[in-house]
């Protein structure tokens, strides 16, 4: 999706004046402040592409009835982790892209915002939240193996 919006100006500029908060503050479009945007972009974009990868192989591992094995608590945790990651993650590559399409301003014109929203907080906690079932379910998978060895 990042891709796709900063090769439309025109979708780039309507995302920028109303949902990052600049309004009709000038910016620039030119191709060096969309690629520099881009850039600025790629580390939320990979950890996304990340998280949604180890969610992939944990839930095809949970279709083929493996659900209380240290790989799945594995995978949780590094979800998780990346979960975790993108919260900060998010508002950095939002000030980085304001600053991008601003830097060709004249002084006094450029912009440099940093803003936390509320899906960065529940971005937050839901990664704290996941980071802590994968702890307990990796003691889980720990005691079982323990409790086998026994028998």
């Amino acid at each position: 999706m990042p891709f796709a919006l900063w090769l439309q100006p025109e979708w780039l500029s309507q995302v920028v004046r109303q949902d990052w908060g600049l309004g009709q503050q000038p910016i620039q479009l030119d191709a060096r402040a969309r690629a520099f945007g881009l850039l600025a972009c790629a580390l939320p974009s990979l950890l996304m592409s990340y998280l949604l990868w180890q969610l992939y192989t944990l839930f095809g591992r949970y279709e083929r009835g493996e659900v209380w094995t240290l790989q799945c608590a594995l995978r949780l945790r590094r979800a998780a982790l990346a979960m975790t990651a993108l919260a900060p993650a998010m508002p950095l590559a939002k000030t980085l892209s304001i600053l991008a399409l601003t830097m060709g301003n004249p002084p006094g014109q450029r912009f440099l915002t940093l803003s936390f929203s509320w899906q960065d907080y529940l971005c937050l906690l839901l990664g704290l939240v996941l980071l802590a079932i994968a702890t307990v379910m990796r003691e889980a998978v720990r005691m079982a193996e323990e409790n086998a060895e026994f028998v």
